[in-house]
């Protein structure tokens, strides 16, 4: 047989170690892994000498912001800034214009991300207090999994009511579906921020205190009650404090099935940088401690938190620009996550397997991506190559989104991904 891409001399590097091994690729599937395959024909020959094979990165967690609010971002740009960051998939947010709260309004979504979009996109579908009877609709529509709004962000989109809630756990858990949650507690953000804006508060500080620790924590603590009480499977999306983390733990030691992610925002950036980066590090939950950070850290490496996600969250320069209050919450992010990330390891922050888990196996079964995630004959050819010696500096005026509003602009990183597979389809990202 021809195959139509050879991958010779690289290390496959997946979360149960690395092995060095060639890929053969025919017709969009991975067609063999072994050894010494320098003698198969092929269309296209890759030598990734020195270079790493990881499982096709994923971004479980991106607003591309289309349709509504494409003077942001859109399918077309936000999945080019994408595939340049070597993510392969990407699941899609559903806070646009209109939500994505019905069957109709997903599938229309989904075929008009194939129009647009130059890698596959997943869609997260909106709960809200009047689509209970859209939920199995949006699941046969193709919906990824469910997204409740516990606190507000863009698009002020309000959470269920309680009773409402309680019957969508249920469903949900029918339904074999897993419902994630941005967890905070509108009332007592709305409450402290009133308050400090009262008081003519506007610094770092004041941003932080009018979204505590304690809105997330009970947000948190509501959501794993009522997964507890239903048996639903449930996932917190960018969890940003200590207190957050370990109410996680707790709660899967005790078996309830609950899924956490962190951010790079969160991860590499606290308090202390405010003062250098301004409006640009607002976002929602806020950045919050050293002592948080540190611990987001701990629950990565325990298996608390099984995602690396980045809440990719464009906005334009004037958007972000005025006082805590005015500026917008959200930071671009999918272009560089995977540079961020690949750089703690040179820092001997994490492994290499660790990524390959965190950023594609762990997303892949969280979110039932059926044959992504994984390196092995059968499997869809989706593949990141990265080599760990690249050495190169952040510019967001170089990214390829629309508003590239990261908080990580001249900062230089060492490791990165240079080639990917999508599909079958081999793409140069340096």
């Amino acid at each position: 047989m021809k195959y139509d891409l050879l991958i010779l001399n690289g290390t496959v590097v997946t979360s149960k170690g690395r092995d060095n091994a060639d890929i053969a690729i025919h017709d969009g599937q991975i067609a063999e892994i072994a050894p010494c395959l320098s003698s198969r024909q092929a269309d296209n020959v890759v030598d990734a000498t020195d270079l790493f094979v990881l499982p096709g990165l994923i971004d479980a967690h991106v607003h591309f912001r289309d349709p509504g609010l494409t003077h942001k971002e859109d399918f077309a740009t936000g999945s080019l800034s994408a595939r340049y960051g070597g993510i392969t998939y990407a699941v899609d947010m559903p806070n646009v214009n209109p939500v994505t709260s019905t069957a109709q309004r997903l599938r229309d979504r989904i075929a008009l991300s194939q129009l647009h979009s130059c890698i596959e996109l997943g869609f997260f579908a909106l709960l809200t207090a009047d689509n209970l009877e859209e939920m199995e609709p949006m699941k046969a529509a193709g919906a990824v999994g469910y997204k409740i709004y516990l606190g507000t962000s863009v698009g002020n989109i309000a959470a269920p009511p309680d009773g409402v809630m309680l019957e969508q756990f249920r469903r949900a858990a029918d339904l074999d579906m897993r419902i994630g949650f941005h967890a905070e507690n509108n009332a007592i953000n709305e409450h402290f921020t009133n308050k400090l804006r009262q008081q003519g508060c506007c610094d770092a500080d004041a941003l932080i205190d009018a979204r505590p620790d304690f809105s997330e924590v009970e947000a948190v603590a509501k959501a794993i009650a009522f997964a507890r009480e239903t048996g639903a499977k449930i996932h917190i999306y960018h969890v940003s404090t200590a207190k957050a983390v370990e109410l996680i733990r707790q709660a899967k030691a005790s078996g309830v099935d609950v899924t956490g992610e962190t951010c790079p925002q969160y991860l590499f950036l606290s308090r202390k940088d405010y003062s250098r980066l301004g409006t640009v590090m607002k976002v929602f939950p806020t950045i919050k401690q050293e002592s948080d950070r540190l611990a987001l850290w701990d629950g990565l490496r325990d298996g608390t938190l099984e995602m690396i996600a980045t809440d990719h969250a464009p906005h334009t320069a004037e958007e972000k620009s005025g006082d805590i209050w005015s500026a917008m919450g959200g930071m671009a992010g999918v272009e560089i996550s995977a540079r961020l990330m690949l750089d703690a390891v040179n820092r001997a922050q994490l492994t290499l397997e660790e990524v390959a888990a965190l950023m594609s196996e762990n997303p892949a079964r969280i979110w039932n991506l059926s044959g992504r995630g994984c390196i092995r004959a059968g499997c869809p050819a989706n593949l990141t190559l990265v080599d760990m010696d690249y050495r190169a500096e952040i510019r967001n005026s170089h990214l390829h989104g629309k508003s590239n509003n990261t908080g990580f602009d001249g900062v230089t990183t060492t490791g990165a991904p240079v080639m990917s597979v999508i599909d079958g389809i081999l793409y140069k990202l340096v």
